[in-house]
């Protein structure tokens, strides 16, 4: 293994859908945190739906793997891992009402921004592209994606499969393809932040969302009604007025000030108990 590989202690936090890869066939964009910082990062490559049972992970358990800063990506949270050399751990389950023992693990204060404003500008100035923000959510709503775009995606696997680099064995020749989506599902918010001057418009990219739009059409819905489970899951559970919402939002590669939703996070709100009057 290269010098400055590390194993390391990681609890994940999110999975984005999968993408397209030429050496892995597809590949997913895991969030974690290291356990001895409290500091979110990325980890790639993981090809999730083609590796052994026994590596798979879940949101929100504990993870050792050999990482190391990835080299041919500049952004600080970004690492490379060896995925064959994954053990998994013990999960951190919701406790009831509230998920004070993931929170102990995730709301670091380094982690957490004031809007989509102030982790911009943090990213300007050294080039972060990870964090956590409370929005002030204004509307949910599902965008149908074009037979077109559809198409180019299906193109775009069969050159994948042409040119993968990486020889699969028969057990993940077996894997399904994963279809292009048929909904992207967006947020628009505002952040409490007097920089926050617009209404932001974003994609939710984590994986659970598309997993749900997907069993509800194997459970026999029509793609509007599966979109409005979807819809109605977001609006009022995740960004329901009783939840305690925060968006884990990182930015794309190419274009570092381009912020997108990649986590979800909703317990619900703590009450706070005010001290009677005597």
């Amino acid at each position: 293994m290269n010098t400055g590989w590390e194993r390391r202690r990681i609890l994940i936090w999110g999975k984005t859908r999968p993408e397209l890869s030429k050496t892995y066939r597809e590949i997913v964009c895991t969030g974690g945190v290291l356990a001895d910082t409290k500091r979110l990062i990325r980890l790639y490559p993981i090809p999730l739906r083609l590796m052994n049972e026994e590596r798979v992970f879940k949101k929100y358990q504990w993870i050792e793997a050999p990482i190391v800063k990835a080299s041919q990506d500049p952004r600080p949270e970004s690492y490379r891992i060896n995925y064959d050399a994954i053990t998994v751990g013990e999960v951190i389950p919701p406790q009831p009402g509230n998920w004070q023992q993931r929170a102990q693990w995730i709301m670091d204060e380094n982690n957490i921004f004031s809007s989509i404003e102030d982790i911009q500008q943090k990213q300007q100035e050294d080039g972060t592209s990870l964090g956590i923000i409370q929005p002030n959510v204004i509307r949910v709503t599902s965008e149908r994606v074009s037979e077109d775009e559809r198409q180019r995606y299906w193109d775009d696997y069969t050159a994948t499969l042409a040119q993968m680099a990486l020889d699969m064995d028969r057990e993940n020749d077996e894997v399904k393809p994963l279809r292009p989506p048929e909904f992207r599902f967006k947020v628009k918010f505002r952040c409490n932040d007097k920089r926050c001057n617009i209404e932001h418009d974003f994609s939710i990219r984590d994986w659970e969302v598309d997993a749900l739009y997907f069993n509800s059409r194997t459970g026999g819905r029509s793609q509007t009604e599966a979109a409005q489970v979807v819809v109605d899951k977001l609006a009022n559970d995740v960004c329901a007025g009783d939840k305690d919402t925060r968006f884990f939002v990182g930015n794309i590669h190419n274009y570092p000030q381009t912020f997108t939703i990649v986590g979800l996070w909703y317990p619900k709100r703590l009450e706070v108990h005010q001290p009677a009057l005597l």
